[in-house]
């Protein structure tokens, strides 16, 4: 296939939506309603065989009944009805679908099946793919939103320096949550689901090249194209952006979990871990971690050695502090005798002494 171009699928012009619903509330008529609320300035195209009209916009009973292309195309149909819209959205040359049905890879052999079928149409007309079983995309500087998450209801989005990108729906769509608790505003929100064509890999590769983006925040269960994540770090760390990841499937039985989930294959951990040491990849062991470093690498402020000094009010939360920086083989930093002295005129006697010791 020839280079694919991101901006149809991250940043499109123009969006069809087959299955849509004129109900905000369902799966096909979420997306409609999050895009015009929150300022999608592209065409819509609503597909419904059933109505003329989609929430206050033409519909079209078919794909080839559009007057142009797009340049995207969400599918909120399943089964059969997704082959067959794939087959018309090859047909009318569209450049990238979402799907969001699930019932493919993650369910089995026949669903596999079905799921490289629709991979192998697309490419054939030279279109990318998300999904199937996929939450969706939403890129909140242009208020392109085809994802389907409550989510953006509950806590309102605002454009911000962070990209998420997960294969889980889930884990895209809490840590956007938790951050805009902490009033961060969040640029990027992708969910790659079964990553039957595109992959996080890929996605974070194409949202790090956004200027507006300072920190991403990936969500892995499959290990997909490690040479294009490489990539993906290599720019991260010309333009200084931090990249935290949560890799699931940790254990075996996380492994399977995450094959039923959205059909990810297991990778070794330690292989996992010597490609994030390599790559300069920072792991994440849970969604809060994942979170709560985002305030500290949004700061700009960035370590110039590997030396340490804990403050604290607390002794023994010094002494874990230190037990944690011999784990991480992280040095404890000697202060210097001027520092000791400032000390020494702050805090009392005894307090003095325990902190130098």
């Amino acid at each position: 296939m020839t280079e694919f171009d991101f901006t149809h699928l991250l940043s499109p012009r123009s969006i069809a939506i087959v299955g849509a619903s004129d109900n905000p509330n369902k799966i096909g008529g979420r997306p409609i309603h999050f895009m015009q609320r929150f300022g999608y300035r592209g065409k819509l195209f609503p597909v419904n065989p059933a109505r003329s009209e989609v929430q206050g916009i033409k519909s079209y009973p078919n794909l080839e009944a559009l007057p142009e292309a797009p340049d995207c195309v969400l599918l909120a149909v399943g089964g059969d009805a997704a082959l067959q819209a794939i087959r018309e959205a090859a047909k009318i040359g569209a450049k990238s679908i979402v799907v969001s049905a699930s019932g493919f890879g993650e369910t089995g052999a026949a669903g596999r099946a079905m799921q490289d079928e629709m991979v192998r149409i697309a490419h054939g007309a030279g279109m990318r793919m998300i999904g199937p079983n996929s939450q969706g995309l939403a890129n909140f500087s242009c208020g392109a939103v085809t994802s389907f998450s409550t989510l953006f209801l509950e806590r309102p989005p605002a454009d911000g320096p962070v990209a998420i990108v997960s294969q889980s729906g889930a884990l895209s769509v809490v840590p956007y949550a938790l951050l805009r608790d902490l009033s961060i505003g969040v640029r990027h929100v992708h969910a790659t689901g079964n990553e039957a064509d595109l992959c996080v890999a890929e996605i974070a590769n194409a949202v790090i090249d956004d200027d507006g983006v300072k920190l991403l925040l990936l969500y892995l269960e499959n290990f997909n194209r490690p040479d294009v994540l490489a990539r993906a770090a290599g720019k991260a760390r010309e333009r200084d952006i931090p990249i935290i990841a949560l890799k699931a499937g940790r254990t075996q039985s996380g492994a399977q979990m995450a094959s039923s989930h959205t059909g990810a294959m297991a990778t070794e951990d330690r292989i996992v871990d010597a490609f994030m040491e390599k790559h300069g990849i920072l792991r994440a062991r849970d969604v809060g971690a994942l979170v709560n470093s985002a305030e500290l690498f949004l700061s700009g402020r960035r370590p110039r050695g590997r030396r340490i000094v804990m403050l604290s009010n607390s002794g023994a939360s010094c002494v874990m502090a230190a037990d944690a920086a011999d784990d991480l083989n992280l040095p404890l930093a000697k202060l210097h005798t001027s520092t000791r002295e400032k000390l020494k005129e702050l805090l009392p006697r005894q307090q003095f002494q325990i902190a130098i010791q």
